[in-house]
C-alpha cells in the first residue's frame, strides 16, 4: 500500500485537490494497494490534503471488500497505528516496514519496491498534452 501526491493544472475544480503539506504540492493524491506482483487491487484519488491514515483505511476496505482473501499488507512508516489496527479489524497483518538505519543512501525495503514499481509505472504512461503542432506524445522512457 502507498500513497503519492501528483500536482495538478490550474484548470482543476479547487473543491477537488488541496495541500500536502510534507510535500508542499497542491494537487490530488492516489493511493494504492497491489498484490506481490505489482497488480492493482484498489486504487483511491483525494485531495492532497488528505492523511495517508484515512487513504490507508479506505484502500483497506475497498480491497477487502473486492479481495476477501487479502491477508497481509506492508507499508511505509507514512502510515501509523490507525492503519495496523483498522486492517486487524478487517482481519488484514498490516505491516510498517521501514529503512534499515545503518544504510547509507538509497537501499530496497521489503516488499515495499512492489508498490514503488506500480506508482512508477503509473506515472510513466500518462500521455502528455498536445504538443505544438497538434501531435501528442508520450512522456519520455514509456513504453509503448
Amino acid at each position: 500500500m502507498d500513497t503519492q501526491s501528483v500536482k495538478t493544472s490550474t484548470n482543476v475544480p479547487l473543491s477537488t485537490q488541496g495541500t500536502d503539506a510534507n510535500k508542499r504540492i497542491v494537487g490530488r493524491k492516489r493511493g494504492i494497494i497491489t498484490d506481490t506482483l505489482g497488480l492493482l487491487l484498489a486504487v483511491i484519488v483525494t485531495a492532497a490534503s488528505t492523511s495517508d491514515n484515512a487513504i490507508g483505511m479506505d484502500l483497506l476496505d475497498q480491497a477487502t471488500t473486492a479481495h476477501p482473501t487479502l491477508t497481509k499488507s506492508w507499508v511505509d512508516a507514512g502510515f501509523k497505528n490507525r492503519v495496523v489496527e483498522h486492517g486487524a479489524q478487517l482481519g488484514v497483518d498490516v505491516e510498517i516496514v521501514t529503512k534499515d538505519p545503518r544504510a547509507k543512501g538509497f537501499s530496497v525495503v521489503k516488499r515495499r519496491w512492489v508498490v514503488e514499481r506500480t506508482m512508477c509505472a503509473a506515472r510513466r504512461s500518462v500521455v502528455s498534452p498536445v504538443q505544438p503542432g497538434g501531435t501528442r506524445e508520450e512522456v519520455p522512457g514509456s513504453a509503448g
